[in-house]
This record gives structure tokens, C-alpha cells and sequence, in this order.
């Protein structure tokens, strides 16, 4: 009995020690969670998270795993069992940080410093708890802050894309785990604006406020709130915020913001002080009637306030109205609105409806009579639209453009994309008057850059511009400038191209009626739709055809008609400065529209748009804009003719006919102080380098012996170089009393050897060229040996060796590359700068990385091919693929190119030094078809020579291995991005985009 009364009290001493050491755990487990909470307001302790949107390497601790840590490295002996928090820590996680990071930082009581910790009285095992600082515990705690930095940028990286995808309630997500890491003012910025985009401008004030609070010098969160308060009608405070940021020191846009805000908040505060006097005149009225019968009559103010208060009820889905009713506000509404009474009235009532947020009640009305309310909008927008359209006229009134410009703001401001998607809606509309007042209404509400790219991303977009652009070509003049003028807005767009392509003869028909409309707003219109569809080729291309060409002619000949005075009519001051410039942007649209052919044996797209403009004699009338005063006409004259002349090289031989075109065209070539022009002019001089015509006329400006030292200086271009050593060439080889006079210029021999020594690519060759036929002369040696270095002598030898034996397969017809026709010599151009510039050691040790590792070793078997690997050098040792061979030894290097005499050229060039580079000559479609497949596909240079690129794509993808690989290098980004775009049609995406020198290039693999 005892015994059994032992164990009894035994077990309750354990059960009483057991209670107690839960009391105890239960303590410091509140203790610890409220100093978490006071130090961390920021991280709940979330443990339900997408896994695909963490940051990378970012390590997540438990509570008992950041204790024990602690616990390591704390000072003398712990007291805080592991087991005391087994069950009190329970299985919750935090972010990435360490339990350290709290020893530095304010406790609960407000306490800061090494000396923060919780004391607990147990009984048992457990004597005390406490949070003391380690050694070493900074640095744990700086790593965790760092830690927490990256997650929060890494997070707030993938919320901008987010929100460039247009993706608002996914970036709101991630800058929120983002601030969950480490708020920071970047992340509260950009949430106020995803925020602002998602329609709840409360929550971005709220947001770009602790922006302000986090870094009061952060301009740009003054700037979100001050959109989201100009959202919420606080015009003041808006304005407020917008003088602040201009106070710490920004651009012009702010500036801009800040004017617009102030012009609304004037007309407000106008409209709050009509108000206020209107309210007095009307308790004035009943003492001044002197209790006459009758009540007074009421003010318009009064009239436009019940209207827009049953407005207000009818927009309410808990409230009823009847439908009639509302009708007959609108209608009354509509009426006040177009009153005409005295001087500001008008005026008056327009502000005061904006600022009562008149536009958002009335489209809360639209499920009541659509065409009511639309007709109200528009009768808002048009005049708003022509007064800020006017810009400097003179006959327009500057009060009354300030009043439109203020009325426009005020109402895209309460403009939402809902209200967007309602106008957009009424497009398809059978009704003509409805489909009117939409595209009116769409015309204002596209000076939004949110609303065009949601009109163009948004469902039913399609169908949408399909209407417009068929309204554009086919409906009534009205009709048809409207919707030309929605067109307008979007036109810049790249995600316009897509639906423009579709409906391009719509889009063809329209501009064709605008530029022979008598109207100058629709030539207006037709010219600002070409100038904002320049980015897109594939829209050019198509809309250059007969039909717009002779709208385009007719509408220059139309622009000069009035103005002619004799032969001289561009120099003379027959026009003034702003009509050049239209005469000159006229000249732009065509200049768009001339695409150059790709290669000599294909015929340009735009052969029948030049050749009607020649028709209608518009090419004598640009030739004599050339030496107009007006430098923006001059320039856009030049560009125009020259690259007519890359359409149809036959409309080069005016130049070569004519002795006044002659003339000015040679005004131009020789004036290396404008380089640009120069280089224009210079494509038609290589045109004609063989015209015994042209000849004589440039011997009349100058003795042909003395054009070479009389042009060329250090800022002459490559091209110009190239069509002067031609036709030196020309005339040397079959006149020798020629010959011999420039074997004695020793000034000449100087300069060829400067621009053989200087010059890349089609220069040096063409230099090199004329220096071979002069120096088989004595005297010509001898005068080089006694002018020239040593050592350029030896130089000048060793490449004159590898010149000849170049002429000599020449002239076997072994290559035809040597001396190429004008258009080859500049594809020939880009890629030899392309491979200048590049660092092909490193290019190539890259390469060699994407080559499959085999079994004998890295890159051993591995088959790389090089497409027209035959353009881009003139001398053997800059062939790319005889440098990639050179870096790369282990693979079997594919020279691949479409013509016979380019493949035999790189056979004979490669040398034999290359003995694993292979030539192999196929065309677009039977690049699938070499006899092994390849496990890298090499594109370098010649994106803008390739004529078929689709198919040529889907032949490189059935000759690539399983997990191959195709390589895009370009020196100009937008050509690349064009080669990615046609790539992604036939199943290659993206693989690795890495940074090279000197150009710009893109791994793509297949799906």
C-alpha cells in the first residue's frame, strides 16, 4: 500500500510539473510572438505560398530551426531547453531571415539594442528564456537584411512585368509579398499605381502615402498620388503634391501634370464660386418680388443640379426611376448644356457638370437610352476635340482652348475603361447615328495611352477595328474621317499591325480618299496615319501600290500648285517655312513607302508605286526640292529620290540625262560636310559608275583625276569611297592616257593607300582594287615606295598577293562576289561591320557551350552550320566561318550559302589551314536536306537579305538535332527582334539572350 501511495503521488507530481511547464511553454510563446509582431509589422507569418513565385535561393527557416541558431550562438550557457518550445513554436514559418535579426532592433516596450530578451520563471527543466546577442550575431543579421532585399527586388521585378502585361491584380499580388520582405518606397509606389489601374484610387493614395513616409525626396510617389487624388476629384491636394515634386526636381511631364491640374482646379473653383453667387440671386429673388404670386424662374445652375441628381438615383441599382424619366433629363441636360445665352455661360454650366462628376452619371444611365447618352457625350467631346486640334491657328480663340483643354482633361480623368468598353460596344451598331457619336466619342478617349492599349488588347478587338477600317475605306465622308481619326490614334502601335495587315485594301481605299479630298483635315489625316505606321513593313509594303501613289501625287502637286514663281520656286520666298515642312513631310510619307529590293535578281514591292509617281511627273518635282532653302524639305527630297532609285534602278539614269538634275545631284555628292545626305546620293553614283554619260558630266564640275582628293575626307562614308574608286576604275581601264595621269599623282597613291589602310569592307576592297591596276605601272611604284612607310609598303604587298589571286578567280568566274552589283556591296558592308565589331574568340567560346557534350570529349563531333556564309568579308582571314573553325576545332564547321560561285568563293578562301570547314550549297528549302544535321544553326548579318523567311525557318528546324540549337546576331536591335518575331512562327522560342560587343544576339531552341 505504500508503495502503490508513492507511485500515486508520484504521478500527480509529474501531472502538477507537466501543467506547469505547459503554462510556462504557452508564456513564452506569447511573449515571443508579441516581439515578433512589434519588431516584423510586416512579415505575417504566411505559410500557404505559390512555390513558382518565390525568389530564388531563398531559404526558409522554421521558428525552432531560427531558435536553435540563436541559441548556438548566444553568450554562456542556455537555459531554454529544446524541448520547452516542441510544442510551442508548433510547425509555423517565417521568411527568410534569421532569428538574429531581432536582437538589434526595438522591443516591445520601445527598448533597443543587444539587451532585449524574455525572462520566464519554470519549474523543472526550464529555468529562464532569453534572447541575447550572439557573437558574430551582426553579421547573421546583416545577412538576413541582405537576404530580404533580394527577395523583395527579385519580387518586385516580376510585378513590373506583370504590369506591363497589363496583368494589375497579379502585380498587386507580387508587390505585396514583395513589402511582406522588405517595404521599401519602390514597392509602395508601384502598388499605388497597380492600384490606380484596377480602379481604386483610395487604396493608392494610401500606398504612394507610405511611399512619401518611407523617402520624403522620392518624386515619384508625389506624383502617384497626386494622379490617384486627381482620380478622386481632391483637385488641391493633387496640385499640392505636383509642387512638391517639382520642388525636389523633375521633368517636363510633371511640369505638364501640374499645369493641367492647376487649369482644372481653376475652372472648378470658378464653377464652386458660380455656384455660391447663384444660390444668393435665388434667395434674393422671392424678398426682391416682394411676395408678388408666382414663383421665380429657375437658374440654369438650379435646372443642371436636379438633372444631374436624378442622374445620380437612376445610376443606383437600389433606387428606381423610371426610364421616361430619365430620358427626359438627359434630354433637358443636353439642352442646358447647348445653350448659347451670354458670354460664359456655356462655359459655366460645362464646368460645373464636370465638376459635380456630370460624365460618370450620365454613362450610368446608358442601359436607360444609350442614344441619348451618347449623343451628350459627343456633344461634350467635338468641340473639345476641334478646339485642341486648332494649336496655333490664329483664328482661334486661346480662352476658348484653354476652356477645351481643361473640359478634356477633367473628362478623361472620369473616364474608366468601363465607360471605354460601352463606347466601344456601340461600333458594331447598326444605327449610323449611334456608330457616329461612338467614334466621335472614342476619338477623345484615345489621348489616353491606357485606353489605346486596352481598345487594342481587350476581347472583340478584332471585330472592332474590322468595322472601323471598313468604315474607313468604303462609308461616307463623315463617316469615314472618323473613323479615320480613331485609326489615327492606334496607328503607332506594334499590336495594331496585326489587325491593319487583315484589312489592309480598307485601309488602302481611306488613305487613297484622304489625300484627294478637298478637305485639308482628311490630307491632314492621311499623312499623320503614314507617318505613325513607318514602324511596321509589313503595312507598307502592302499599302504601296498604284492606287495611293496617285493620291499621293496629286495631293504634291496639289501643295505646290499655288505657289510656283518661275524655275526657282523652292529657293525663292514663295513659302514659308511651315508650308516646307508639310511640302516635307508629304515627301516623308513617300519616302516610307519606297521598301528597296532585297537582291538584284528580285523586283521591289514598291516597283508600281514608284513607277506611278513617275507617271504623274512627281520625280522632276523632287529633284528641284533639292536645293530648296528649307532644310527639312532638302533632306526629305534627297532620302525620297534615293531610295526610289534602290526600287527602280532605272530612274537613277535622270541623273545621267538630265544636266539640271546633274547638277544638283553633284551639289550634294561633293559636300562631305553632310554626311548622311552624301551617303543617299552616293547609291545612285554606283549606279551609274559605268555610264560613259555620267562621265562626261562629272567631268565637267571637276577633272575626273581630282574627284577622289576632292571628296574624300575623314567623315566621307564607305559608300560614297566605293562609287568614286569605280569609277575611277572605270574610266582607267579604258583610257590609258587616264591611267598614266594617275600613276603620277603621288597625292592620289597617298590617299588610296590612307583609305586602303583605314577602311573596311567594300572600301578597302574597291581601294585596294585601283591600287593593283595603278601600281602595275613603274612610275606608279616607285612614287608609293618613296611616299609610303616601310612597313605599309610590306603590308600593302602581302594584301595586293591575296588581291590578285582573288581578281584572277574573278575573272575565271570562279566567284562573282568580288566586284558585286551595289546592292550585294551593301549586305557585303553590314556584315563585315558586324564581324569588326564583334569578339569572335569570345562569341566563339560561348558557341562552343551550346555544342552537346560527346563522348570524345567537349564540342567533339558536335556540327555547327553557317548560313550565307559567303557574304560579309573580302579577305580570307575575317571569314566567319573560317574563325569559328579556328576557335573551334573540334567541330565540323557547314559553310552554307545559295549560289554556286559563293560557295566555290569560300572553298577557295577558306584555306588550308580550315581543314574541318565544309561548303555545301543548298537554298531556303534545302537546308534540311545537308547531308548531316546540325546541332547549331548560325544566322550572322544578313536578316535584311533573306527573302523567305518562314521557309527558311521550318528548313533550319528539320536539320537541327533533338536539342539544338539557332544562333541571330545583328548589329541593330530592331532587326533582331524582327528575325525573333518570324522565328516564333515556326516553333522556336527563346533560349538565352546573352550581352556580346558590338551587336546583339539571341539563342532560340524548338518547342
Amino acid at each position: 500500500e505504500e508503495e502503490e501511495e508513492a507511485k500515486r503521488q508520484a504521478r500527480e507530481d509529474s501531472a502538477a510539473r507537466e501543467g506547469d511547464r505547459k503554462h510556462q511553454t504557452n508564456h513564452v510563446r506569447d511573449a515571443l510572438g508579441g516581439l515578433l509582431r512589434s519588431l516584423l509589422p510586416h512579415y505575417p507569418l504566411v505559410q500557404a505560398e505559390d512555390r513558382n513565385e518565390r525568389p530564388p535561393r531563398e531559404k526558409e527557416k522554421t521558428w525552432r530551426e531560427a531558435l536553435s541558431a540563436a541559441k548556438r550562438g548566444t553568450e554562456g550557457r542556455q537555459t531554454l531547453g529544446a524541448h520547452s518550445i516542441d510544442r510551442s513554436v508548433g510547425r509555423g514559418r517565417m521568411p527568410a531571415m534569421e532569428m538574429a535579426d531581432v536582437s538589434g532592433a526595438a522591443g516591445p516596450l520601445g527598448k533597443s539594442g543587444p539587451g532585449v530578451s524574455v525572462d520566464v520563471d519554470v519549474r523543472g527543466d526550464v529555468r529562464g528564456a532569453s534572447l541575447g546577442v550572439a557573437e558574430g550575431a551582426e553579421e547573421r543579421a546583416e545577412r538576413g537584411r541582405r537576404q530580404l532585399a533580394v527577395n523583395a527586388t527579385w519580387y518586385r521585378e516580376k510585378g513590373n512585368k506583370a504590369f506591363k502585361n497589363r496583368d494589375y491584380d497579379h502585380a498587386h499580388a507580387l508587390y505585396t509579398k514583395g513589402i511582406r520582405h522588405l517595404p521599401t518606397s519602390k514597392l509602395f509606389c508601384n502598388r499605388s499605381m497597380a492600384s490606380l489601374r484596377m480602379g481604386r484610387p483610395q487604396d493608392a493614395v494610401l500606398d504612394a502615402s507610405l511611399a512619401v513616409k518611407l523617402e520624403p525626396g522620392y518624386v515619384k510617389a508625389y506624383v502617384r498620388r497626386a494622379a490617384a487624388l486627381q482620380k478622386l476629384g481632391k483637385l488641391k491636394e493633387a496640385a499640392d503634391d505636383l509642387e512638391k515634386a517639382c520642388a525636389l526636381g523633375t521633368d517636363g511631364f510633371v511640369l505638364k501634370m501640374l499645369e493641367d491640374v492647376r487649369l482644372c482646379l481653376s475652372r472648378v473653383e470658378a464653377s464652386s464660386r458660380s455656384k455660391e453667387g447663384s444660390e444668393a440671386a435665388a434667395m434674393a429673388a422671392p424678398a426682391a418680388a416682394g411676395g408678388g404670386r408666382g414663383s421665380p424662374p429657375q437658374q440654369p445652375e438650379e435646372a443642371l443640379d436636379q438633372a444631374l441628381a436624378v442622374l445620380e438615383r437612376a445610376g443606383d441599382a437600389t433606387q428606381r426611376v423610371e426610364a421616361g424619366q430619365v430620358s427626359s433629363e438627359l434630354l433637358k441636360l443636353q439642352q442646358l448644356l447647348a445653350q448659347s445665352g451670354g458670354e460664359g455661360t456655356e462655359s459655366r454650366l460645362v464646368d460645373r457638370f464636370f465638376a459635380s462628376s456630370g460624365a460618370s452619371k450620365v454613362f450610368g444611365c446608358f442601359r436607360f437610352d444609350n442614344v441619348r447618352v451618347l449623343s451628350l457625350i459627343r456633344q461634350i467631346c467635338v468641340p473639345v476635340a476641334s478646339l485642341c486640334a486648332s494649336g496655333d491657328a490664329k483664328d482661334a480663340d486661346p480662352g476658348a482652348r484653354t476652356r477645351a483643354r481643361a473640359h478634356k482633361i477633367m473628362l478623361l480623368n472620369e473616364a474608366s475603361v468601363s465607360h471605354l468598353e460601352t463606347v466601344a460596344e456601340c461600333i458594331l451598331k447598326r444605327r449610323v447615328g449611334v456608330v457616329s457619336a461612338a467614334l466621335d466619342i472614342l476619338a477623345v478617349f484615345l489621348d489616353k495611352k491606357e485606353f489605346r492599349e486596352h481598345l487594342l488588347e481587350a476581347g472583340g478587338a478584332e471585330a472592332r477595328f474590322k468595322a472601323i477600317l471598313t468604315m474607313f475605306g468604303k462609308a461616307s465622308d463623315g463617316l469615314s474621317l472618323r473613323a479615320g481619326a480613331v485609326v489615327a490614334k492606334v496607328a503607332h502601335l506594334k499590336k495594331f499591325v496585326a489587325l491593319a495587315v487583315q484589312q489592309y485594301q480598307h485601309l488602302t481605299n481611306g488613305l487613297s480618299r484622304c489625300c484627294t479630298s478637298e478637305d485639308d483635315a482628311a490630307k491632314a489625316l492621311a499623312l499623320t496615319i503614314l507617318q505613325k505606321v513607318r514602324h511596321s513593313t509589313a503595312i507598307l509594303s502592302m499599302l504601296s501600290g498604284k492606287k495611293l501613289a496617285a493620291g499621293l501625287s496629286n495631293l504634291l502637286a496639289k501643295a505646290v500648285a499655288s505657289r510656283v514663281r518661275g524655275d526657282q520656286m523652292f529657293v525663292s520666298a514663295a513659302f514659308t517655312v511651315e508650308q516646307l515642312d508639310q511640302l516635307a513631310d508629304i515627301l516623308d510619307a513617300c519616302g516610307s513607302l519606297c521598301i528597296p529590293r532585297k537582291s538584284a535578281s528580285v523586283e521591289s514591292v514598291s516597283r508600281d508605286f514608284v513607277t506611278e509617281l513617275g507617271d504623274k511627273g512627281t520625280w522632276a518635282l523632287v529633284i528641284r526640292m533639292i536645293e530648296s532653302h528649307g532644310y527639312n524639305l532638302r533632306r526629305s527630297a534627297i532620302t525620297l529620290f534615293a531610295s526610289a532609285c534602290k526600287c527602280l534602278p532605272e530612274l537613277s539614269f535622270h541623273v545621267a540625262k538630265e544636266k539640271e538634275a546633274f547638277q544638283i545631284f553633284f551639289d550634294v555628292f561633293a559636300n562631305s560636310r553632310e554626311p548622311k545626305p552624301q551617303e543617299e546620293v552616293s547609291y545612285i553614283a554606283n549606279m551609274l559608275w559605268n555610264l560613259p554619260e555620267f562621265h562626261q558630266f562629272l567631268s565637267t564640275r571637276a577633272p575626273l583625276g581630282d574627284l577622289l582628293k576632292m571628296v574624300v575626307q575623314k567623315n566621307t562614308s564607305d559608300v560614297t569611297v566605293v562609287a568614286l574608286c569605280r569609277i575611277l576604275l572605270c574610266v582607267s581601264r579604258s583610257d590609258e592616257e587616264f591611267r598614266d595621269k594617275l600613276c603620277g599623282d603621288a597625292d592620289l597613291l597617298r590617299i588610296l593607300v590612307q583609305l586602303w589602310y583605314g577602311r573596311q569592307g567594300s572600301a578597302k576592297f574597291y581601294a585596294l582594287q585601283l591600287l593593283q591596276l595603278l601600281l602595275s605601272e613603274e612610275k606608279a611604284s616607285k612614287l608609293l615606295t618613296e611616299s609610303a612607310s616601310e612597313g605599309q609598303v610590306l603590308d600593302l604587298i602581302q594584301s595586293l598577293h591575296s588581291h590578285k589571286v582573288m581578281v584572277e578567280a574573278y575573272e575565271t568566274g570562279g566567284a562573282n562576289l568580288f566586284c558585286p552589283p551595289i546592292e550585294n556591296d551593301m549586305l557585303v558592308m553590314e556584315k563585315s561591320r558586324l564581324l569588326d565589331q564583334l569578339d569572335i574568340a569570345k562569341l566563339c567560346t560561348y558557341l562552343n557551350t551550346l555544342v552537346p557534350l560527346r563522348e570524345g570529349g567537349e564540342g567533339e563531333g558536335g556540327i555547327v552550320s553557317e548560313l550565307c556564309s559567303a557574304s560579309g568579308t573580302m579577305l580570307d582571314s575575317r571569314l566567319f566561318c573560317t574563325q569559328m573553325a579556328e576557335h573551334m576545332p573540334t567541330c565540323s564547321i557547314y559553310a552554307v550559302d545559295w549560289v554556286h560561285s559563293l560557295v566555290d568563293r569560300v572553298q577557295h578562301l577558306k584555306g588550308r589551314a580550315a581543314r574541318n570547314v565544309y561548303c555545301k550549297h543548298c537554298d531556303y528549302e534545302t537546308v534540311d536536306q545537308l547531308p548531316v544535321r546540325s546541332d547549331l544553326a548560325v544566322l550572322a548579318g544578313i536578316w535584311e537579305a533573306l527573302e523567305d523567311p518562314p521557309q527558311l525557318f521550318q528548313s533550319i528546324r528539320a536539320n537541327l538535332r533533338q536539342g539544338g540549337k539557332l544562333v541571330l546576331i545583328e548589329r541593330e536591335s530592331d532587326v533582331l527582334e524582327d528575325a525573333v518575331h518570324w522565328a516564333k512562327k515556326s516553333s522556336f522560342e527563346v533560349f538565352a539572350e546573352p550581352a556580346i560587343k558590338g551587336g546583339f544576339m539571341k539563342v532560340l531552341c524548338c518547342h
